[in-house]
């Protein structure tokens, strides 16, 4: 058996030589980020993005960074480790790029502007059937923002208190205020208990 001579090994390495400058050039093509469109809905709110670097064959390069960027800092701000804050109602672009990469995500902020009361003056009768007041948050386009949680709070429950279905109800003479609250907006309601 005779030994194998260096142009053996040579041609080996040759074979496999295309398969090591392929693992060896291996880098990303392309970022993916997800959430694909968030919205926030309060202000401070805060959510994380991920920006995935991968190339063609869906391989994604964990230890590779992206930069983030606000097209509107006003309206979202993110830092750079992607945690979006909602700060202001509006619309913006996160941009993430890595290398000569780079993507980009819209971000919808929703928040309350103002509330609209009605009615905005109770007055009942000690012996009346419970009010409902109707409050609606607001949007920055003056458009109803439907999936916001309202919280009625009386300020003095021995004239007047308030149940979980927003009803007021009269308990015994005298004035009180109802607080409606959305978020980080607040009205008030004026109730008025006669005899």
């Amino acid at each position: 058996m005779q030994p194998r001579g260096p142009g053996c090994y040579h041609r080996g390495m040759l074979r496999l030589l295309p398969l090591l400058v392929l693992f060896a050039c291996a880098r990303p093509d392309h970022i993916e980020i997800d959430p694909r469109a968030p919205r926030l809905t309060r202000k401070g709110e805060t959510l994380r993005l991920h920006a995935k670097m991968m190339d063609r064959s869906g391989k994604v390069f964990p230890n590779e960074r992206a930069a983030y960027a606000s097209r509107d800092p006003f309206v979202a701000g993110v830092d750079e480790n992607g945690n979006l804050t909602a700060l202001s109602s509006g619309h913006t672009v996160i941009t993430a790029t890595w290398a000569e990469l780079g993507a980009m995500v819209p971000v919808d902020v929703d928040l309350v502007e103002a509330l609209r009361i009605e009615p905005a003056k109770l007055e009942l009768a000690a012996s009346a059937d419970p009010a409902k007041v109707n409050v609606v948050a607001l949007g920055l386009d003056g458009h109803p923002l439907r999936d916001r949680e309202v919280h009625l709070v009386s300020g003095n429950p021995a004239v007047a208190r308030v149940d979980p279905e927003g009803r007021v109800w009269p308990v015994s003479p005298g004035d009180a205020t109802v607080r409606a609250a959305i978020d980080d907006k607040e009205g008030e309601i004026a109730v008025h208990v006669r005899r």
